[in-house]
Parts: structure tokens; sequence; C-alpha cells
């Protein structure tokens, strides 16, 4: 009966983003953890090596409109509601992603760092995701927007789509892709939190582990053997994806970011 209960109260979860406030019957969890991130920072491999823990529900992006609908008019009752998954899938551990843009650009939350200072007053850890190369990491996101392919799990083939890039529009993508990452870390000035690195921690399956338990650790959990399915969607050797490379690579090579055409 618990069970048929539990499920009833998950589907009646899509319809309003507050209702799991009104259970009192819905534990909220022991623990709880924000990932504060990007797109194409190996945010979906990272949850996923998470959920790998028995006590565990990394959620999704729950600011995304795809999840929320609409815009949120509560956040903070929003996250309390959310954080109710966890007991609903018998965990004790709630986290959820969230991206900047997401916070002040689609919701247009003009104390969007107040938010998370809140948060953390409130017993939240953060984790902060983030990617090194910003030249892969801005092409990462053209790859995907042009062949539609976000992730790659198991066997699914690569896809050998080669693109055509415009090096100035390029260039600025970075720049303002430094800036937001400024812009992360100040909101994160005050806030105790754990930084992973993708090209460090996420890019290389052989670092998962090591991950995964760094992670554990700094939310008070026992270690648990971890494993993911997702690859690499972008390949180490930029040649494979851009038709203009040789253009890519003279515009960059006499700048700061010729390392990351490596």
């Amino acid at each position: 009966m618990k069970k048929r209960i539990k499920n009833l109260k998950r589907k009646l979860n899509r319809k309003s983003k507050y209702i799991n406030l009104l259970d009192a019957s819905i534990a909220y969890p022991e623990k709880k953890f924000v990932i504060y991130t990007r797109g194409r920072t190996g945010s979906t491999v990272l949850c996923d090596l998470l959920n790998c823990h028995p006590d565990i529900f990394c959620d999704v992006e729950i600011f995304n409109f795809i999840y929320a609908k609409s815009k949120v008019a509560f956040p903070l009752k929003y996250i309390q509601s959310c954080s109710k998954r966890a007991d609903l899938n018998g965990k004790s551990v709630y986290g959820f992603k969230v991206k900047i843009a997401q916070l002040r650009i689609e919701h247009e939350y003009k104390n969007y760092d107040k938010i998370l200072l809140k948060l953390h007053e409130e017993g939240w850890k953060f984790i902060h995701l983030k990617r090194k190369n910003h030249l892969k990491h801005k092409l990462s996101n053209i790859l995907a927007s042009e062949t539609n392919i976000y992730h790659i799990r198991g066997n699914d083939s690569e896809n050998g789509k080669k693109v055509n890039v415009d090096c100035d529009l390029l260039m600025a993508s970075i720049k303002y892709s430094e800036e937001i990452e400024t812009t992360e870390e100040t909101n994160l000035r005050t806030i105790p939190h754990l930084k992973i690195i993708y090209e460090d921690d996420i890019s290389e399956s052989s670092k998962h582990q090591e991950t995964a338990n760094k992670v554990f650790r700094f939310l008070g959990l026992k270690e648990h053997k971890v494993k993911t399915e997702y690859k690499k969607v972008l390949p180490q050797d930029l040649k494979n994806i851009l038709n203009n490379y040789d253009e890519v690579y003279n515009y960059f090579k006499e700048t700061k970011y010729s390392e990351f055409l490596k």
C-alpha cells in the first residue's frame, strides 16, 4: 500500500511544483547538494555516477523549462518540494543540477545569488562543475547543436559530421564563457564548495571512481562502486570535427588559447 501511495505521489508531483510540501508523510532528505554548472560540462555523467550510490537521488536540471514547465515564482519552496523526491525514490540524499543562465535569465531572478546563499545557510552543499578548456567547451556546444546529439551511451555510434565555425564568433563565445565563469566563482565566493573540473575529473573514465569517491566524502557518505555508459561526444582531435581546422588553428595559435587546440 505504501508503495502504491508513493507511486501516486510521484505522478501528482509532475502536475504541481509544490505539491510535496503539502504531504508531511514524505520526508525531507537527510543530506542535500547542488551541482552548479553549465551545459556540456559532464554534468550528466557526474549525476549518473552519483546515482550509483544507494543513498543518492541526483535529480535533473529542475529549473529547466522542460521539467519546471513555466517560471518558478517561489524558487526556495520549489527546491524544498523537489527535494522530497529522494524519499519518494527510497533515498536519503537529494541533489539537483542548476545553471546560472536558468536562474538569472530564464527565470529572471534578480537576487539569484542570495538564493544560492540561502541554500547554503539551510545546509545545502555545493559542487562547482566547470571546464578549463573554453575552446573545446564552445565547440562541444556547437557540435551538439548541429548534430542534435548531446550524449552517447554504450554501443551508440559516434556521429562523423564535421562543422564549420566562425572564428570571430568562437572567440567572442570563449570570452563570454570566461565572464560567466568569473560570475559563478563570485557567486560561490562565500559558500564552501567542492570544485570538479571536467578535464581532470570527468573526461576520462579512469578518473570516474576517484571523482565519485571525492564527492561521496564531501557529502559525508561511504564510498561506493560507480560506473556509467556515457561516452565523450567531442573527439580529442579537433581535425575530426572541424572542416576549417586550419583556419581555426591559425586564428588561435598566437593567442593565450593556443593550448586549448591540443
